[in-house]
This record gives structure tokens, C-alpha cells and sequence, in this order.
């Protein structure tokens, strides 16, 4: 009886291993949705960045002091802040995603497919799919430094004993990085748009 619960066992693993492993075209159908999310959060990211400078002003203009530049502030700049946060939070999510899919695609060979032109198209794929995931990890890793740098910048600005060098310094350093951020998405986007407008596999 026991010998026989044990086969059981082994059978129903074996089963849902094989019910839960994708095929190569679901894979990359995965990745081209995951690679669209992204791109609709990278969208919200750089939709709020364009209106911070509107949004900055509108804070000093309100209160010279920059109060609503604080942690608890309730001003358009921590607004901003807060949205591209939050929309870089759920970039994080469909890139560890996007990841993990191009880790499973370079588990794929030759055998996996019954035809040459089949699997050189899903190589040329799979290769793009790779590209991105290295150019998001850049993009994820540099961003977070710039979030973390302007959170820390306008506290900064906040304090009583704030002035002028606080202010060039403190912009100086965030503009260096968000260019950074900037040169990465200059290569990232067109590999985007051309995961999402290659027909679904």
C-alpha cells in the first residue's frame, strides 16, 4: 500500500511538472506582455518627470520656505515624486518577470523545436528578449538611485539651514544620474517597441 501511495505521488508530481512547464512560444508571448507593462510604466515615470520642473515652481512660488518639500510634504513636487515611485514599483515587478522569462528562454535548444528557421526565429527573439532584461537591470538599479537621490534632495532644500551650495550640489548630482537613466532608456525603448510589435508567438 505504501510502494503503491509513493507511485501515486510520483505520477501526479510528474504530471504537474509537465502541465506547468511552457513552451518556448509561451515564453516569449509572456515576455512581450511583460515587455508592454514596462513600457506603460516607463510612460507614467517619464510623463511625471517632464511636469516636475511646473511642479517645483509651483512649490516655491506657494512657500518660499519649501515646506511641502519635506517627507510629509502635500506639494506638487513630493506628488510627483510619490507617482513615479509608484509607477516604478510596478516596473520592478514586471521586470523581475520579464527576467525570470529570460533566464527560462536561454534553458531552450535545437531539440526543442522541429524546424531550423523555427528555432532561428525564436533565437532572434529569445536575443532581444535578453538585450532588454540586461538593459533594465542597468535602468532599475540607476533609477533607484535617482528616486532615493531626490527624496533625499528635497528634505535637504526643506531644512532651515539650507542654501545656495545644497541646492547646485544637491541638483548637480541627481542631473548626472537621471542622464544616466536617460542614455539607458535611449536603448531600451527601441527594444521594446520592437518586442511588442512582433506578432504574439
Amino acid at each position: 500500500m505504501k510502494k503503491k501511495a509513493s507511485l501515486t505521488i510520483a505520477g501526479l508530481s510528474i504530471l504537474l511538472l509537465s502541465a506547468c512547464a511552457a513552451s518556448p512560444d509561451q515564453v516569449i508571448s509572456q515576455a512581450q506582455q511583460e515587455g508592454a507593462d514596462m513600457t506603460e510604466s516607463l510612460q507614467t515615470i517619464q510623463a511625471n518627470e517632464a511636469d516636475l520642473q511646473a511642479d517645483f515652481e509651483t512649490d516655491l512660488a506657494a512657500d518660499k520656505s519649501l515646506a511641502n518639500l519635506t517627507e510629509k510634504g502635500q506639494g506638487e513636487t513630493r506628488a510627483n515624486l510619490s507617482a513615479r515611485q509608484e509607477a516604478f514599483e510596478t516596473l520592478k515587478k514586471d521586470y523581475e518577470s520579464l527576467h525570470n522569462k529570460a533566464t527560462t528562454l536561454k534553458e531552450f535548444d535545437e531539440t526543442d523545436f522541429t524546424a531550423e528557421e523555427d528555432f532561428s526565429n525564436f533565437s532572434e527573439m529569445r536575443n532581444l528578449v535578453v538585450s532588454i532584461d540586461e538593459q533594465m537591470s542597468s535602468y532599475v538599479e540607476n533609477y533607484q538611485a535617482v528616486l532615493e537621490a531626490e527624496n533625499k534632495y528635497y528634505t535637504q532644500l526643506a531644512a532651515e539651514d539650507s542654501d545656495l551650495t545644497v541646492f547646485t550640489d544637491g541638483m548637480a548630482g541627481i542631473n548626472s544620474q537621471y542622464q544616466k537613466s536617460q542614455e539607458i532608456l535611449a536603448e531600451v525603448l527601441p527594444n521594446l517597441a520592437k518586442l511588442s510589435a512582433q506578432p504574439e508567438a
